[in-house]
């Protein structure tokens, strides 16, 4: 039978050299989390980053599903190009204009087309997120919040829905960004991801959530 390195025992490399390159720093908060036994601390940083691997899918079904949501109800209250829509620009705070506008000129240096799409591509996941802060409520939810999230219950707030995604944005950020994130409750943070997940589309969370690889990493965190 062909050997598929499932279970070789690989030696580990010598810590000083990695502290190099990952710095000491980081390293040794594996090290301290693995009582300075090297060869854990070594598995715990893979697994760290293997685990983060994992949350890429369900991470990126919210935020793809969390843009469109979002920007139909900006399409309902400001028009298809809500983006340049003056009633809009002056609703939203400065940092949300200055997104746009640097998508704006983005796009123009790409000579990609200024339409709704691209801007809605080019667009943050940070941003979308702002667009749900309670300040929003009542000049754009009030009255299409639950057209532009139609599988909502009535008892599910936009205040709820901006602290979870905001709680989502936050852990997307420490791991694009390689942070640690061993010593979370990441059983919590999988939960709030199939649970916006459902709130934006029912069909996307039980189509992604087999091809899911976060529950099976969390049985093998060393």
């Amino acid at each position: 039978m062909a050997d598929n390195g499932q279970h070789r025992v690989y030696p580990h490399p010598p810590i000083h050299a990695l502290a190099e390159v990952i710095s000491p720093l980081r390293l040794g908060t594996y090290l301290n989390a693995a009582g300075h036994d090297v060869d854990r601390a070594l598995q715990l940083y893979l697994w760290n980053a293997k685990i983060g691997e994992a949350f890429h899918l369900p991470i990126q079904a919210v935020e793809v599903g969390l843009r469109n949501r979002v920007s139909d109800g900006l399409r309902m209250a400001f028009g298809q190009e809500w983006w340049r829509n003056d009633a809009f620009l002056s609703t939203v705070q400065g940092k949300r204009i200055d997104d746009i506008e640097v998508t704006r000129r983005r796009l123009r240096s790409k000579n990609r087309p200024m339409i709704t799409g691209q801007i809605i591509a080019g667009l943050s996941f940070g941003f979308w997120v702002a667009m749900l802060a309670p300040r929003y409520y009542p000049p754009i939810w009030s009255r299409h919040l639950y057209a532009a999230f139609p599988h909502l219950d009535s008892t599910t707030t936009l205040r709820a829905i901006h602290r979870e995604t905001s709680a989502i944005a936050d852990f997307r950020n420490r791991i694009w960004h390689h942070e640690p994130i061993f010593r979370r409750d990441l059983s919590v943070d999988y939960a709030r991801c199939l649970k916006i997940l459902n709130w934006l589309c029912p069909t996307k969370a039980a189509w992604i959530k087999p091809h899911c690889r976060v529950a099976q990493m969390l049985r093998e965190k060393p």
